[in-house]
């Protein structure tokens, strides 16, 4: 379906994607060797509540998932190739991180990536 926006929804479409991509920004300047994908996604969600934003992954349980995803952001390290859970990982020298966003604000939802 194609929801056509109105100058009121645009401007709120572009304050949600403006946050999307600072958290994403922020993240690829933390997530450096040494860094753990847990520690990422608590930064994520630290930003997102301190935005009064949701996250739109935490609770989603697709019908071809293994239950609630339970993160705010999905952190995919090298092979992986996208939706990966965060999990006890210390990134190392040459690591691909790919970080996958989705939040929620004033009713509106933005959704990217970054590797």
């Amino acid at each position: 379906m194609i929801e056509v926006m109105g100058p009121t929804e645009i401007k709120r479409a572009r304050k949600t994607g403006a946050l999307v991509g600072r958290i994403l920004q922020s993240m690829k300047q933390r997530a450096v060797a040494g860094t753990n994908l847990l520690d990422i996604d608590a930064w994520t969600k630290a930003m997102i509540e301190e935005a009064g934003a949701v996250s739109c992954y935490v609770d989603y349980e697709p019908s071809f998932g293994e239950g609630p995803f339970a993160h705010c952001i999905c952190t995919s390290v090298n092979e992986a190739v996208l939706h990966g859970k965060p999990y006890n990982y210390t990134l190392r020298n040459g690591d691909l991180l790919t970080l996958d966003l989705a939040v929620s604000l004033d009713g509106v939802v933005a959704d990217a990536a970054i590797s």
